[in-house]
């Protein structure tokens, strides 16, 4: 038999064998075995395996595949182990020392690779983060935070659960009931993974308290933080109103913090009369899952402020980076330029979903297309429309027009049910899901939005390193440019911010590190033939041209 003949019928017999225990499952005739029964069976298959050419291909081929599919093949070490495996495997009659010896040496060329070097470089770097480089912080016991929204939610969730009060206020009973909702969820999902005992999950939820406007109590409450977050909508006069109703309500010493994505600090601070207590923390959505924190000080914002802000990200469990009051502030403003060159090449390639092919085998998390849908294609767009005023040319690539005229065709991202792409229903549950030989539904585009694009699409021949090359360019030349302007107060911070903010592949150890590697010349030389090519977006920053010249680096 051929080894596919093989492969078919492994995949065949798994298929058979689920089906049967499903089966004695739904009948109540299954009975489990004592402990170590399956010892024979285990050995049975060990045995396969080694003596089997076609069994040990096929096994270490779905290994592999799945290594692939999680890793994109950016990542040498866990094919290096499975090929390691196959090899000690195959060779059974080899010594164990030789099969010690085989896995050192391993071990020794993976230890010298660019990647290993970069996820060193992601330890120390987050390593460096933990420590609050401001003097004079305070000691934060309650928050109050603004809005009961995800964000609000999230960042009541996070506190509580490292041992803080927060009292989460909302103007009505059903927007709290929300929140307090979505934080009790997820309490109860960590009881039923069994990372989290009943008894832990209420003494946490006691910490939560929860407030509407429509309650007498809610000022008594607030009076008692130390930090307020406020976690409202993007609105200037909003921001303002509630700057000035927390100063009449809180404790003077009480420290007022904005969660805002995109107005200025500064602008926000006119409201108040003790302008120094307030400060920016920009947390990242979904607050539970990401792990940086910008922290935003303002000129008027007081040093000891800064370090009670950061002082609390700490206390929340994230990587707090300090950057400058300025549009998009750090990551957001090196977002918008990667934004824009996506809205560019999305008009040319006949299928944009290759963009996020091509981003995902450069290293990052979700490609461009998927980006804009999950935080929302308008508040992509926003960003990019806030951007252009501060940034100028470096903004210059996308049409306008067709932004406008994607929402105008209801292309709002996936939350709202009509995105860039359309995303596959339910997973199928119970025997079908278990089924080797199902089709399995894919992403695709949306047809409405590919309609809408149609009458801006300049189609031009585009390969997946040429989108890499140019999204990637139009980001890493950004966070030279917010270095260079002191946006971002040295590399690794600004590293840190990028990997653990926007998922910027870790195996580089973020852009300065991956600028260091490949040389500031060579990579000036490359962004002055996409300008050529491509036009002034993509001039390289001074600071990388003044690098080329000296020869100099980011890092020692």
């Amino acid at each position: 038999m051929t080894n596919r003949s093989n492969q078919r019928l492994i995949e065949h017999a798994i298929w058979v064998w689920q089906i049967t225990i499903a089966g004695q499952i739904v009948a109540g005739s299954l009975k489990m075995p004592k402990r170590g029964a399956f010892k024979g069976v285990y050995s049975y298959v060990e045995k396969a395996i080694v003596d089997y050419g076609f069994a040990r291909d096929y096994v270490f081929k779905q290994a592999r595949a799945q290594v692939m599919k999680a890793s994109g093949g950016n990542y040498p070490a866990p094919l290096t182990i499975l090929d390691t495996l196959k090899k000690n495997v195959a060779g059974k009659s080899l010594a164990k020392a030789k099969g010690y010896d085989a896995e050192a040496d391993a071990f020794a060329d993976l230890a010298l690779t660019p990647e290993s070097e970069g996820l060193q470089a992601v330890f120390f770097g987050s390593t460096a983060l933990k420590k609050n480089p401001f003097k004079g912080a305070s000691k934060v016991e309650r928050i109050g935070v603004l809005g009961a929204g995800l964000m609000g939610a999230g960042i009541a969730e996070v506190s509580i659960n490292k041992g803080l009060t927060a009292v989460l206020k909302d103007v009505n009973a059903k927007g709290l009931a929300v929140g307090e909702t979505n934080i009790h969820k997820s309490f109860a999902k960590k009881v039923q993974k069994k990372r989290m005992t009943s008894h832990k999950r209420d003494e946490t939820l006691s910490r939560l308290i929860g407030v509407t406007d429509e309650d007498d109590f809610w000022r008594p409450h607030i009076n008692k933080c130390d930090v307020v977050i406020e976690a409202v909508f993007e609105d200037l006069g909003l921001k303002h109103r509630i700057v000035k109703q927390l100063e009449e309500v809180c404790k003077p010493s009480a420290i007022i913090a904005t969660n805002t994505s995109g107005l200025p600090v500064a602008k926000i601070a006119e409201a108040a009369e003790r302008p120094e207590n307030v400060v920016g923390m920009h947390y990242f959505s979904p607050v539970t899952a990401m792990p940086l924190v910008e922290i935003i000080p303002h000129e008027g914002t007081a040093e000891e402020v800064t370090a009670t802000a950061v002082a609390l990200a700490l206390k929340q469990g994230k990587f707090p980076v300090v950057v400058k009051d300025v549009a998009g502030f750090f990551v957001n403003r090196c977002l918008g330029p990667y934004i824009d060159e996506s809205m560019v090449l999305a008009f040319e390639v006949d299928d944009f979903l290759q963009l996020d092919r091509a981003m995902k085998k450069f290293g990052m998390p979700v490609g461009p297309m998927t980006l804009a849908d999950e935080v929302g294609v308008e508040v992509a767009f926003h960003l990019h429309t806030n951007l252009q005023e501060d940034l100028g040319v470096r903004m210059s690539g996308a049409n306008v027009a067709a932004m406008k005229a994607i929402l105008a065709a209801g292309i709002r991202g996936k939350r709202f049910g009509s995105g860039f792409l359309s995303y596959p229903g339910k997973k199928p549950t119970g025997l079908a899901a278990m089924n080797p030989f199902a089709t399995k539904e894919k992403v695709k585009m949306n047809p409405v939005a590919v309609e809408a694009m149609k009458p801006f699409r300049m189609p031009a021949k585009v390969t997946d390193e040429d989108i890499e090359t140019r999204i990637s360019a139009r980001f890493i030349n950004e966070a030279a440019y917010c270095l260079q302007d002191g946006v971002v107060r040295n590399p690794t911070d600004g590293d840190m911010a990028c990997i653990f903010g926007v998922g910027f592949p870790p195996f580089t150890g973020g852009p300065f590190r991956y600028l260091d590697r490949v040389g500031s010349a060579k990579y000036v030389d490359a962004l002055s033939r996409l300008a050529d090519k491509y036009g002034p977006r993509f001039a390289p920053a001074p600071i990388l041209a003044d690098m080329a010249r000296s020869g100099a680096k980011f890092y020692k």
